[in-house]
């Protein structure tokens, strides 16, 4: 039986979905190190900005997916997105004597991420009607696209960056965006059927104004906030106040819709793991990477490994364990155990303490011989990798089984802010503890002590996950027969 082909303009989203991910994870991957080796930067202030900058570019989804719903639709605003992440890897790449213009440059890969991430994936979705069978195919497509991306990019950035200059790495990174938005605007003619601007609502006044005013000025002010954010460490009340907001939503679904609260507490507990799985998770560009940059040995035949080129085993790791899993679990029924999904979100967070671990046993080897191993480190940060696999496509599956109009994309978006932003600003805060416990230590011997602590936090968390889900199981059949019982009677 022959495959049905996918929409042509799958391609062009494929494409530019590849080259975003480049530029975003080629500047990810020198960022940390740039702060620190480049500029000079303390641990404790690289981390703070690092975290801060991971953090908003969840922020900005939300905002960024109201503009293209109300006024520029998904495509328009996927190109306004390139071409500010565009401008924004440009103006890191020109070498400057002042922070403020590092800072100005990721306010407006901020905004550029907030008009792109989301509604990328929207713009897939306008492709298939409601009950098109190839819609799976396509967001597969598109995931696996993404991966590409991130593999080569550290390998392709970090190389230049240690042979030709920080800048040109990032430069690399901007080139790569620029590249995805040609190829993206080559293929408008398979776009006609997607929905475009909405003139009528640009043109419309509100408060003096039309909305294009609005919008243009927004364009032109929200950088110089996001500036002023980063340079002043404010970022963490901004996150504050938008999960507030969302913490609001989340309460009047559960009093609007109490046939549904069960499931939706289940959901809001799902969030809370997965949150703390990303706290874990997102060390890999902060305090993971200034440990492998200092204290393992990147010789490989004589020649030195750029730290940045790590970054791409995490990704490495998730395609391969990605199509191992798909070969070798057989699809389930179409009843799928609650039990099931906190075991699978326990397996997760297991590879991921047990990852820790490893990194720690590397640690005090390298405290003993004086360097650290990069076969373990890999190994490391593969298991990191794999763990992915049990927690982020679980959860989102578990949130569109809920099958209600109109809540399922508002919860599918907070739990992206709980896992992404608020993630990635407590993973600030925790790989604060690195530079905490080189006061009164070695610096090596700091980063095992915080590795090995972090294992065993995720692994006492694996065993409380367990104990709960022995305990419900054990209620769940006692109280069965109980019920056949009272219905014979």
């Amino acid at each position: 039986m022959k495959t049905p082909s996918q929409p042509r303009a799958i391609y062009y989203i494929v494409a530019i979905q590849i080259w975003e991910y480049f530029s975003f994870y080629g500047m990810r991957a020198l960022l940390i190190l740039y702060l620190t080796h480049q500029l000079g930067f303390d641990d404790s202030h690289a981390i703070s900005l690092f975290s801060a900058y991971a953090s908003l570019v969840y922020v900005t989804p939300i905002l960024g997916g109201w503009i293209a719903d109300r006024l520029l639709g998904n495509r328009m605003a996927v190109i306004a997105g390139a071409l500010l992440m565009t401008l924004g890897h440009v103006v890191l790449g020109v070498e400057s004597d002042t922070t403020w213009s590092l800072y100005l440059a990721l306010a407006i890969i901020i905004c550029g991420y907030g008009l792109f991430k989301s509604n990328i994936s929207c713009l897939l979705g306008e492709l298939y009607d409601r009950d098109d069978h190839r819609r799976d195919g396509g967001f597969s497509l598109l995931y696996a696209a993404g991966n590409v991306g991130s593999i080569v990019a550290p390998v392709a950035c970090g190389l230049a960056a240690q042979w030709y200059g920080w800048h040109v790495g990032f430069a690399l990174a901007g080139i790569g965006m620029f590249i995805g938005l040609m190829i993206f605007l080559s293929g408008h003619r398979h776009f006609r059927d997607t929905r475009g601007v909405d003139k009528a609502a640009l043109q419309r006044v509100t408060f003096v104004l039309p909305a294009w005013g609005w919008l243009v000025a927004m364009l032109c002010v929200a950088p110089l906030f996001f500036t002023l954010l980063l340079e002043n460490d404010w970022s963490g009340y901004l996150l504050a106040l938008v999960c507030v907001f969302a913490a609001q939503m989340v309460a009047r679904i559960m009093i609007t819709s109490p046939e549904h609260r069960r499931a939706l507490w289940q959901i809001v507990l799902l969030m809370v793991a997965g949150t703390l799985f990303w706290v874990l998770a997102q060390q890999g560009g902060s305090s993971i990477s200034l440990f492998i940059d200092r204290f393992v040995n990147r010789h490989w035949f004589n020649v030195e490994v750029p730290t940045a080129l790590f970054q791409s085993v995490n990704a490495i790791a998730v395609m391969v364990a990605g199509v191992v899993l798909a070969w070798l679990i057989r699809p389930e029924g179409s009843v799928r155990s609650v039990l099931r999904v906190w075991l699978k979100f326990a397996a997760g967070l297991t590879l991921m303490g047990a990852g820790f671990m490893l990194l720690a046993l590397n640690a005090r080897q390298g405290e003993l011989h004086g360097q650290a191993s990069m076969g373990m480190m890999i190994a490391g940060l593969a298991l990191m990798g794999f763990a992915e696999l049990f927690i982020d496509p679980v959860a989102m599956a578990q949130i569109t089984r809920l099958n209600m109009p109109g809540v399922t994309g508002v919860l599918t978006g907070i739990y992206m802010l709980a896992t992404g932003a608020v993630a990635n600003w407590l993973a600030g805060v925790v790989a604060q503890r690195t530079t905490e416990s080189q006061i009164s230590d070695s610096a090596i011997a700091a980063y095992g002590h915080f590795f090995s602590q972090m294992g065993e936090w995720t692994l006492v968390c694996v065993a409380l996950i367990v104990a709960l889900v022995i305990c419900a199981r054990l209620l769940f059949t006692s109280s069965t027969p109980r019920m056949q019982e009272s219905r014979h009677d």
